[in-house]
């Protein structure tokens, strides 16, 4: 159960935010994902965050076991909090590389992606071509190797 309600959860965070230097939480303005270009924002996406995350936004694993995590189906906000402060691994986003205008294409962009799905069929982990492969050679050598054992069966 919840520890801390709405609005007790809001004072904490602006008690937290007077205590340094930070990013401000983000306007409604730029969480509203109506206005976003997903096409700018898969381009964006692409050269700056599926290295790590990849071009599915699945996440994956990085170099000395980090770890970048999934970034489709969460909240807009959350996603535009992560690009101002670079949690972990990440690098920062801020306004000057990337502009609250971009990273609302961003957020529209993985919307857009958590909402069609895979559009190649089964996602498979969205690991890309290695378990694809495996996959594939799985069943493959699955069932030659059940033609062999029913062709050793019909031949006694």
């Amino acid at each position: 159960p919840p520890q801390m309600n709405e609005e007790q959860t809001r004072q904490l965070a602006a008690y937290v935010a007077s205590l340094g230097p930070g990013p401000a939480v983000p306007d409604e303005e730029w969480l509203d994902t109506s206005k976003g270009d997903a096409t700018k924002g898969g381009e964006i996406f692409r050269i700056n965050c599926a290295m790590c995350h990849n071009a599915a936004g699945a996440g994956g694993a990085l170099t000395r076991g980090k770890y970048a995590p999934p970034v489709v189906g969460l909240e807009p906000k959350h996603v535009y909090e992560a690009m101002e402060t670079g949690p972990q691994n990440m690098p920062v986003f801020n306004d000057t590389n990337l502009s609250p205008s971009d990273k609302r294409d961003v957020i529209r962009y993985l919307e857009t992606l958590d909402e069609t799905g895979s559009p190649g069929g089964i996602s498979l982990g969205s690991l890309g071509p290695v378990t694809e492969g495996l996959y594939v050679w799985t069943i493959v050598l699955s069932l030659l190797l059940g033609c062999a054992v029913w062709l050793g069966a019909k031949a006694k």
